[in-house]
């Protein structure tokens, strides 16, 4: 029998195993959880940045649509600047530039002035004779003055009080001074529908920004945020201006343009056939909060799903430990209850009934913690008791020892009578509060509770026994064990003839559950209880556990031809070498007629197959008498915890049956 303290050391042991495999799978688990929305974040961050690269270009590609569309108109005024600068064709000047500002969407003011900056031709008639000399689309070709640059002036309001900027060519004058400039002012409305059309969420900004650092358009539309400096230092504007790249991606960065950290592109616009002396650049974000919404809540889930993963399998390991605690806990009831059984054998092979019974009662007060057990024999007739035996306890301090063999009627018994009317066990925890207490025999101490069971034969109570004056409640428990140990008590009094025929009973009872009585090795009744016995504790322990089956190859022939006692001869010879052969813990049973098993406890298949080898060899060399030779064949297997026994048994004597069918004398295994 395995001591308690190594069972509870060995299951702690496992446990903290147990707890460390969980927390090591749920490490793993997290760890992979993390990793999969690590990426999944990166990958939503890259997509909305190829996304926002893309509707940057489409914005750039219509912008720089209109810068061509726009330069081309301005190079054909300039080309006709003869023509429509004279002062008898200013009506046809006019005409021309209205048509143009038409035509080409996007342009709200088409002019052309004289040396001086006096518009002398215009769309709109009320600009006519107007100075624009301190306007900066003019300044900039006086100063720098070069035919074929495209002029991109900063945002800024006309005299008409709209905000836009201005794509200006110069007017070549005599000795390449310079005659004018011939300039369209570009209509916010027609970019602010590009602005918009490539907002597909709600968080997004979109904005076009000069070069020098005023805004011109932003989308959703903001009024004050017209014509504000981005160049600021630091900026993100400033950084890629600086940065001399046509594109810039900054993922999570302080954007001015909302007041907020967002993901950012900037793409400028300056395509090289245009000679453009400044670039526009387009700008478009969109806040990380937002791109990550879909992340977050998988985030959520994920963790809730992870929490609620760890909180159910470490409740459902605390309940399976806390299980098999308790299982541990009655498997030493049992064992103590079973090794109790056998103490009492024991102990009645050298004394006397009334001994026996007051030892037992000895035990009952122990195992319930009670003060106080007695025995009553039953009269056959059912209407009477008899005082039997006291626990020692009670012979001591509660009643008197001359009360022993006391007999008394049912109707004086009190709470036993319960007992053997009803033929059931009667708990009674308050017992000194019911009426008939003043009924009990005198010489009894006073009992506040009772347990009591009775003893049943023959359909008849032949005794009662039962404890007392527990501190606390008698429950369950308590009526199991004392029941048990009433029926084994009244088990040896029932087979006892003499302390002789006792012991020569049990001696011979013991022989016949156990042995063959042909081989003198275990019988198959026997096997039975050790198999499952030891399936039980492989494991409770974690132990392999494998069974060889064994046959006599053409054994019948034997048995033909020498005759059944010679037969006979050979099992117990066969019995004998397998016997001297195995381990001291191995288990040896004949299984029926000439097949036997061998149970093998902490031995893994491998080991087993090797044992099986050595028995078959051992068999194969060994001289019978007569040159007689014998051969055996062997079926292996190994114990999956979980199945029954009948499963266990029924693999290996498939095993052997595989190794008959393929030539006999031979191991198979399974």
């Amino acid at each position: 029998m395995t001591p308690a303290y190594h069972r509870d050391s060995s299951f702690s042991q496992v446990a903290r195993l147990h707890w460390l495999a969980l927390i090591i799978a749920l490490a793993l688990v997290g760890g992979v959880i993390g990793y999969n929305l690590l990426l999944l974040r990166h990958r939503m961050l890259d997509q909305e940045q190829s996304r926002l690269m893309t509707q940057a270009k489409v914005i750039g590609n219509n912008l720089e649509h209109q810068l061509e569309v726009t330069s081309r108109a301005l190079r054909g005024v300039v080309d006709d600047a003869r023509i429509l600068t004279d002062p008898r064709n200013r009506v046809l000047a006019n005409q021309r530039l209205t048509i143009l500002a038409d035509a080409i969407p996007g342009i709200r003011t088409l002019v052309i002035t004289d040396a001086a900056g006096v518009v002398i031709a215009c769309n709109r008639p009320k600009l006519i004779g107007r100075s624009v000399a301190l306007r900066q689309y003019f300044n900039e070709p006086r100063c720098h003055p070069n035919a074929a640059t495209l002029y991109i002036s900063p945002p800024f309001r006309s005299y008409l009080h709209n905000y836009l900027f201005d794509i200006t060519k110069l007017l070549p004058g005599k000795g390449g001074r310079l005659g004018g400039v011939v300039s369209a002012g570009i209509d916010p409305d027609y970019f602010a529908e590009i602005l918009q059309s490539a907002l597909y969420a709600p968080d997004m900004v979109s904005a076009i920004v000069h070069a020098d650092g005023a805004r011109f358009m932003i989308m959703p539309f903001q009024g004050g945020q017209i014509g504000t400096n981005m160049a600021v230092s630091g900026s993100l504007f400033s950084r890629h201006q600086a940065s001399g790249k046509a594109e810039d991606v900054y993922t999570d960065s302080y954007c001015n343009i909302a007041g907020e950290h967002r993901m950012v592109v900037l793409s400028s616009v300056q395509p090289p056939a245009l000679k453009m002396d400044r670039p526009l650049v387009v700008i478009i974000s969109r806040r990380p909060a937002a791109i990550l919404e879909g992340w977050r809540y998988q985030l959520i889930f994920q963790g809730l799903l992870f929490l609620l993963t760890g909180v159910g399998s470490s409740l459902g390991l605390l309940l399976v430990h806390r299980r098999q605690k308790a299982l541990e806990r009655a498997a030493r009831r049992t064992e103590e209850l079973v090794g109790l059984r056998y103490q009492l054998l024991d102990y009645a092979s050298q004394h006397s009934v009334h001994e026996l019974l007051q030892y037992a009662l000895d035990e009952v007060c122990r195992i319930t913690a009670s003060p106080v057990g007695f025995c009553h024999f039953v009269d056959p007739d059912q209407q009477g008791l008899t005082l039997q035996a006291w626990s020692s306890r009670t012979l001591k301090e509660f009643c008197r020892a001359d009360g022993i063999g006391m007999h008394y009627g049912i109707d004086q018994a009190g709470v036993w009578a319960d007992c053997v009317r009803t033929k059931a066990p009667v708990i009674h925890n308050e017992y000194a509060a019911l009426p008939d207490k003043k009924g009990l025999p005198p010489g009894h101490a006073p009992v506040v509770r009772e347990l009591t069971v009775p003893v049943i034969r023959d359909e008849r109570v032949v005794a009662v026994l039962g404890v007392g004056n527990k501190e606390s409640d008698y429950g369950e428990k308590d009526m199991v064990e004392v029941d048990y140990l009433a029926d084994v008590t009244w088990e040896i009094i029932d087979g006892r003839r003499s302390q002789e025929e006792l012991r020569q009973a049990n001696e011979l009872l013991a022989t016949q559950a156990r042995i063959d009585f042909l081989t003198g090795v275990y019988n198959r009744r026997m096997f039975d209880s050790l198999l499952a016995a030891e399936m039980t504790r492989a494991c409770r322990y974690n132990e392999p556990l494998s069974l060889i089956m064994l046959d006599l190859d053409h054994f019948k022939q034997v048995n033909d031809s020498l005759g059944h006692r010679a037969g006979d001869q050979v099992l117990q010879k066969l019995a004998e070498l397998l016997s001297g052969r195995i381990r001291s813990h191995d288990i040896l049973s004949r299984w029926g007629g000439e097949e036997f098993l061998v149970l093998t406890p902490q031995s893994d298949i491998t080991q087993a197959i090797a044992l099986a080898e050595g028995l078959r060899e051992l068999v194969e060399q060994y001289d019978f008498g007569s040159s007689l030779r014998i051969t055996i064949s062997c079926g292996v297997t190994s114990h999956c915890c979980g199945e029954s026994a009948e499963a266990f048994v029924a693999r290996a004597d498939t095993a052997l049956y595989e190794a008959k069918r393929n030539g006999r004398n031979r191991v198979e295994r399974l």
